[in-house]
């Protein structure tokens, strides 16, 4: 009977230390961690816009023509005097040397006509001859005076017409359109081209309405576009809403070094409100089902702590959550967390 108490014994000594053996040892995570320190934070608004002209030039001709040659074509970019086509001047040389000999005959008379005046003015004082004879030269020399101003005029205005013949650019621009050819009859009421300035232009850009206390006419907010920054003041709101609740602002730009073009995008970004946050390194955010989350260490443990992203500073995400007292944010080895999962802070 002992004996056989004995081997019974040795049997359950033997029974436990195998179960003993096969209780696996618990795993530790070797984690990095920031302290949660909420601070006031200053949230901005970020939304995308794009860039358009202000002015929208339609240049037409002062005077009527046959295009003879056209210097630029769309999308060219002019200054300010550059010669964009040429009418035919033929006619309007023609024109001008007529005012001119016109002129010069008329001047010729003029001299004449003077040397007249002097000689009966002479005989009039000394009464050689009557008041009447006297005061007809004297009114022939005035229309004639008032005929050369006359003449004088038309000479200038063909002399102007004739450098009218050569359309120029009016600002510093674009060429968006060229709606002429060679060969085509153009005049004052015909558009040749279309030109928009280069400066300023506007960002144009829609926020919702509930946005509407951050944005005033005046306030200088920022833009980037293609890895440059601007800053401009906004210079319209829309007076009502559209459809989606949305309301249109724009913002004048400078763009004296012309980088800027219209149409371009862009992201215009600006203060909106303060809020109480937590700072948090964006790599310590994870996602799972649509829900933001970070891994806090808790009694040297694991715990997932859903979270509301709300901004951005630089490297960092601005977080909010159902943070405790000394909760410490894991940044690294977040592959291998689980929830309740043990860790310890290296």
């Amino acid at each position: 009977m002992i004996a056989y108490l004995l081997v019974f014994l040795a049997l359950f000594l033997s029974s436990c230390k195998e179960e003993k053996v096969k209780t696996p040892t618990e795993r530790i995570v070797e984690v990095r961690t920031v302290p949660v320190k909420e601070k006031e934070l200053t949230l901005e608004y970020r939304t995308t816009g794009f860039l358009e002209a202000v002015d929208r030039i339609k240049v037409k001709p002062l005077v009527s023509g046959k295009v003879e040659k056209i210097f630029v074509e769309e999308g060219q970019r002019v200054k300010e005097g550059q010669p964009l086509l040429k009418i035919e001047d033929s006619d309007f040389r023609l024109l001008l040397k007529e005012a001119r000999w016109n002129l010069e005959q008329a001047e010729k008379e003029l001299e004449n006509k003077r040397k007249v005046y002097e000689r009966r003015k002479f005989l009039y004082e000394k009464e050689l001859i009557s008041r009447e004879e006297f005061e007809s030269v004297k009114t022939q020399l005035e229309v004639l005076e008032a005929r050369i101003k006359s003449l004088k005029a038309i000479f200038e205005k063909r002399k102007v017409d004739l450098e009218r013949t050569l359309l120029r650019s009016p600002t510093d621009g674009y060429v968006l359109k060229r709606l002429v050819s060679v060969g085509d009859v153009v005049g004052p009421q015909v558009t040749c081209f279309e030109v928009i300035k280069l400066s300023p232009l506007r960002f144009v850009f829609n926020v919702p309405q509930e946005m509407l206390g951050s944005v005033k006419k005046g306030k200088t907010v920022k833009i980037m576009i293609q890895g440059r920054v601007f800053k401009g003041k906004i210079s319209f709101l829309s007076p009502s809403a559209d459809e989606s609740r949305m309301v249109t602002v724009k913002v004048l730009l400078r763009n004296e070094d012309g980088f800027l073009k219209p149409n371009m995008f862009g992201e215009v970004s600006f203060p909106h409100r303060r809020i109480k946050a937590v700072l948090v390194p964006e790599q310590a955010v994870q996602l799972s089902q649509r829900q933001s989350f970070v891994w806090v260490v808790r009694n040297s443990r694991a715990v997932k702590v859903p979270v509301k992203v709300i901004g951005h500073r630089g490297d960092s995400v601005a977080v909010v959550g159902n943070f405790k007292e000394r909760d410490r944010v894991i940044v690294e080895n977040l592959l291998f967390l689980r929830e309740g999962i043990r860790v310890r802070e290296v």
